[in-house]
C-alpha cells in the first residue's frame, strides 16, 4: 500500500514537472511570434473622415470612431456588471485563463470547425481582437492563453478591464463604450439605462448578428439573458430585472441618415484618399470639402426618382419575390388579426446566443435584401381582398392599403413590352407572401415597385472641371456599380455633335448641303453591306447641316462623316478627350456606336459649352486634419490634385496633350469658333426641335443640349449644358436588354434632365453666350444655304468663319 502511494506521488510530481516543462516550452516555443503588449495603444482618440459638400453638408463618413478613453472607476457599474454578466463573471478571480471555457471551445472547434459560445476571458478578448489574428484553431487558443497570461502580469485587472471597454469593437464602426453609447442611444456612458447597458454588452461576441439595428429581435433576447444572469449573479434585484426586461427598445434612427444621398460619389472619394494617403485616412480625423452642391444633388436624385419610376411605369407590373414557403396558411390568418405570436416560434426571448432561428429572424432576412427608394417602406401582403390589403410592416404593425384607381398602370409584364390586361383588383397583381415596397401619399398607402432599369447622372461646371452631382445608380444598396465612371455604352446620337464639330474644323458649315436619300454602303470595316435610315423611315432630300443635327438625321450624318473622312474624324475626335482605340474605325461612328462613360461624354460636352477650355473633372476642393490644418487644396497645388481627379489613363500618360491632367489651364488647340458652331446648333435645337417641346417650359435661351438612343433603346441619353453646368444622363439596362420600342432619349432622358433644371434654375443665372472673335453671321437661303438678300421666312443668319 505504501509504495502505491509512493508510486501515485512520484507521477504526481513527475506530471507536474511535465506539465509545467511543456507549459515553459511552450511559452518558449510560440514567444517569438507573440506580439507585444505595449502595442496596444489605449489612448489613441480614433476619429472617421467626413466628407462634405462645397456648401458644408456631411455627405459621408468612413472609418472607425473611439471616443475618449474612460477610467474604470468613470465606468457605471451597471455598465460593468451588464460585461462581466455577459462574457467573463469570474473576471477578478482568474488569472486570464478558465480550463472549462477553453476546454468547451476547443471541442466545438473540433466537431463545428467554429467557436459558437465564446470559450473566452476577458482578458483573452483583449489579446484576441487587437493583438492576434482571427483564426479559430487550437494554435491561436494557446496562443492566445500564454499571451493572456503575460498581459494578466503586466496590468491590473482594471487596467485590463479598461483595455477591453474602450477598445472593444460594438458594431456599426464603434470601437470602444463611449463610441458605442453615442451610435446606438445618442448619450454618453454615465446616461445609459441597464436595459441600454446590456443590449451593448450583448453586441460584444458577435457585433454584426447580434445587432439591434440589423436584428432587434436577436438584440433584445440577448439583452434579456444578461440582465437575466445579472440578476442570478446578484447584481442587480428582482424588480431591476423586471423592469429592465420590459423596457422598448428604443435606438437612434439617423445613425446613417445623411441630409442628401451621395454614396456613389462618397466611395470614388474614398478610394482616391485610400490609394494617395493609404488606410490612415480611417483613423485621422480628416475633413474633406468636395465640390459636390447638396442642393443639384438633392434635385437630380428627386428628378431620376419621379421620371425612373414613370417609366417603370409604362412597362407594368413586375412580379415580386414571394415567401409564402415561410408562413402556412394560419400564420397568415394569425398575422392579419394581429396576432404575431407565431412570427416568434423558434426565438428564444431569454437566448445567450440571441437566437436566429425563427421566422421573425428570416423576415427581417428577407426585408434587409429589398432596397428601395428613401421614402419607400417594404411590408409583406398577409390578407388579401379585391378593394384591400394588409400589410405587416418592417416595425411589425399591420396597415391597410386601399385599392386605388391609379393602379390601371400595374399591368402584369409579360415581356418589355408585352402586358396582361388591365387589374381591376388587388387579386390581379398580389398574392399573399408577396414582398412590395410602398410609399405614403395624402395619408394613403401607395403601391410602389423599383425600376429595373439603369441610370447615371452627373454635372460638372464647365469652367473648372468640378464635379457637382453624381450618380452612378438607382440605388447604391442594390447596385454599388458605379456607371459614372467604370460603365461604357454606347452613345448613339447623343455623340453627333462632335462628328459635326469635325465637319466645321474641316471647314463646312451649318448651311452646307447633304442630300438625305437612300443609300447602300459598302464599308471594308463593316464586313457587309449596310443600309442605314433615319429614326423616323422618311428622307428628306437636300438638308442643311443645321437642320440635320437639330433633327438628328441619320443619313446626312454618315454621309457627312464619308466626305471628311473617317480616320481625320477620328483624329480630330481623340483631340476632345476621347480615346481613339474605343472611336470605331468605319461610318457607324457618326450613329454613336463608340462606346464612352457618361463622364467622359460630360467632360467632351464642356468644351462645347466652354468653347474649347480643356477641364479636368474633379471632385475634392480641400482636405484639412483634425486640428484644421490644410492637408490638400486644390487651387493651391496642381500637382497634388492631379492625384485626385477622376483617372483619366488616356490623357495622363500623353503630356502634350491639351486635356491631359497637368496642362488642364492651357488653351485648346481646338478652335473656339467651331465649338461655337456646334453650340449654337444644339441651343437652337432646344428651342424648337424634338426636344424643344419638352424643354419649352424652362423658357431659357442658354441651354442647349442632344438626345441618344441606342439600337433596340438598350441605351438613352441626353446631355445638356448653360454656361454654368453641363450635365449626362444615361438610362439603360446592365444586362443590355431593351427598354422598350417606344422609348427613346427624349422620353426617358430628356425629362430628367428638364425636371432637373427646371428645380435648378435659381442656383443656374442665365448669361448670354460669349462670341468668339473671327465669328461672323450671312443670311443664307433656307433651301440651297447659299447667302442671300431675301430677308423673308426662307433665309436666316448662319455662322461662318471670318
Amino acid at each position: 500500500m505504501i509504495r502505491l502511494i509512493q508510486l501515485f506521488l512520484t507521477l504526481g510530481v513527475v506530471s507536474t514537472i511535465a506539465a509545467i516543462a511543456i507549459i515553459i516550452g511552450g511559452y518558449l516555443f510560440f514567444k517569438p511570434s507573440l506580439p507585444k503588449i505595449e502595442l496596444v495603444d489605449e489612448n489613441t482618440l480614433i476619429s472617421p473622415v467626413q466628407i462634405f459638400s462645397s456648401d458644408n453638408v456631411l455627405l459621408a463618413e468612413f472609418g472607425e470612431q473611439k471616443r475618449r478613453t474612460l477610467l474604470f472607476e468613470e465606468i457605471p457599474p451597471n455598465v460593468k456588471n451588464a460585461f462581466l454578466a455577459a462574457e467573463d463573471d469570474s473576471f477578478f478571480q482568474h488569472q486570464g485563463f478558465r480550463l472549462l471555457s477553453f476546454a468547451r471551445a476547443l471541442l466545438q472547434i473540433i466537431q463545428q470547425g467554429e467557436i459558437v459560445s465564446g470559450g473566452g476571458t476577458i482578458t483573452m478578448q483583449v489579446v484576441r481582437g487587437y493583438l492576434l489574428s482571427r483564426d479559430q484553431n487550437v494554435i491561436r487558443k494557446l496562443k492566445e492563453i500564454y499571451l493572456a497570461f503575460e498581459l494578466e502580469s503586466m496590468a491590473s485587472k482594471e487596467e485590463i478591464f479598461e483595455l477591453y471597454i474602450n477598445t472593444f469593437f460594438f458594431g456599426n464602426r464603434s470601437y470602444g463604450i463611449e463610441a458605442a453609447a453615442q451610435t446606438y442611444f445618442s448619450k454618453s456612458v454615465s446616461e445609459l439605462t441597464l436595459a441600454e447597458a446590456a443590449i451593448i454588452a450583448g453586441t460584444a461576441q458577435r457585433p454584426s448578428d447580434v445587432n439591434p439595428l440589423r436584428a432587434p429581435e436577436r438584440s433584445l433576447a440577448r439583452r434579456n439573458w444578461i440582465l437575466k444572469r445579472m440578476y442570478n449573479l446578484g447584481y442587480i434585484g428582482k424588480g431591476e430585472y423586471l423592469l429592465a426586461k420590459l423596457e422598448p427598445l428604443s435606438i437612434t434612427q439617423d445613425i446613417f441618415n445623411y441630409e442628401v444621398d451621395a454614396r456613389y460619389f462618397a466611395e470614388t472619394i474614398r478610394q482616391s484618399l485610400i490609394d494617395e494617403y493609404g488606410l490612415k485616412v480611417y483613423k485621422e480625423g480628416w475633413k474633406v470639402i468636395s465640390t459636390l452642391d447638396s442642393e443639384l444633388q438633392a434635385n437630380a436624385l428627386e428628378s431620376l426618382k419621379n421620371n425612373m419610376l414613370a417609366y417603370d411605369k409604362r412597362h407594368g407590373w413586375r412580379e415580386t419575390k414571394n415567401i409564402s414557403n415561410l408562413l402556412d396558411r394560419d400564420n397568415f390568418v394569425d398575422i392579419a388579426a394581429g396576432r404575431l405570436e407565431s412570427l416568434f416560434i423558434g426565438l428564444d426571448k431569454d437566448s445567450e446566443q440571441g437566437s436566429s432561428d425563427s421566422m421573425i429572424s428570416n423576415i427581417r432576412n428577407e426585408f434587409d435584401a429589398m432596397h428601395g427608394f428613401d421614402d419607400f417602406y417594404k411590408a409583406i401582403v398577409v390578407d388579401i381582398k379585391p378593394t384591400r390589403v394588409l400589410l405587416l410592416q418592417e416595425n411589425l404593425e399591420i396597415k391597410t392599403m386601399n385599392w386605388n384607381e391609379s393602379y390601371q398602370w400595374a399591368r402584369k409584364r409579360i415581356a418589355i413590352d408585352s402586358f396582361g390586361p388591365r387589374p381591376q383588383n388587388f387579386y390581379d397583381i398580389l398574392n399573399l407572401g408577396d414582398l412590395i415596397f410602398y410609399k405614403w401619399e395624402n395619408g394613403e398607402i401607395i403601391l410602389e415597385q423599383m425600376p429595373s432599369a439603369e441610370t447615371a447622372f452627373v454635372s460638372l461646371e464647365p469652367q473648372s472641371g468640378a464635379i457637382k452631382t453624381y450618380i452612378g445608380g438607382v440605388n447604391f444598396s442594390r447596385s454599388n456599380f458605379d456607371r459614372v465612371k467604370i460603365s461604357y455604352p454606347q452613345t448613339g446620337s447623343s455623340f453627333k455633335p462632335f462628328v459635326y464639330a469635325a465637319a466645321f474644323n474641316a471647314g463646312y458649315t451649318g448651311s452646307s448641303i447633304i442630300n438625305d436619300a437612300p443609300i447602300i454602303f459598302e464599308d471594308a470595316n463593316l464586313e457587309t453591306y449596310w443600309r442605314p435610315e433615319n429614326y423616323t423611315r422618311k428622307f428628306y432630300g437636300d438638308t442643311r447641316l443645321r437642320e440635320a443635327l437639330i433633327q438628328s438625321i441619320n443619313i446626312v450624318t454618315i454621309k457627312l462623316l464619308r466626305e471628311i473622312g473617317v480616320e481625320e474624324t477620328r483624329k480630330f475626335l481623340s483631340s476632345m478627350g476621347f480615346n481613339l482605340n474605343r472611336l470605331n474605325p468605319d461610318l457607324s461612328l457618326a450613329l454613336g456606336s463608340s462606346s464612352f462613360s457618361p463622364l467622359e461624354m460630360t467632360r467632351a460636352y464642356s468644351l462645347i459649352a466652354n468653347l474649347g477650355r480643356p477641364v479636368n473633372p474633379y471632385f475634392i476642393e480641400r482636405i484639412e486634419d483634425r486640428n484644421g490644418n490644410i492637408i490638400f487644396d486644390h487651387k493651391q497645388d496642381l500637382k497634388e490634385k492631379v492625384e485626385l481627379i477622376f483617372p483619366w489613363i488616356d490623357f495622363a500618360e500623353n503630356r502634350d496633350n491639351p486635356f491631359s491632367v497637368l496642362p488642364a489651364l492651357e488653351d485648346s488647340s481646338i478652335d473656339p469658333r467651331v465649338l461655337f458652331m456646334v453650340k449654337d446648333i444644339l441651343q437652337e435645337a432646344l428651342q424648337r426641335g424634338v426636344s424643344g417641346r419638352k424643354t419649352k417650359i424652362l423658357d431659357r435661351k442658354d441651354i442647349g443640349g442632344k438626345t441618344g438612343t441606342t439600337n433596340d433603346a438598350i441605351s438613352t441619353w441626353f446631355s445638356g449644358f448653360s454656361e454654368e453646368l453641363v450635365t449626362t444622363i444615361w438610362v439603360g439596362t446592365d444586362d443590355f436588354s431593351s427598354l422598350g420600342k417606344n422609348e427613346f432619349g427624349s422620353s426617358i432622358a430628356l425629362p430628367i434632365w428638364v425636371e432637373f433644371m427646371e428645380n435648378s434654375l435659381a442656383k443656374i443665372p442665365e448669361k448670354a453666350p460669349k462670341t468668339p472673335e473671327g465669328v461672323i453671321y450671312r443670311r443664307v437661303h433656307k433651301e440651297t444655304g447659299l447667302p442671300t438678300r431675301d430677308s423673308s421666312e426662307k433665309s436666316y443668319f448662319e455662322i461662318f468663319l471670318d
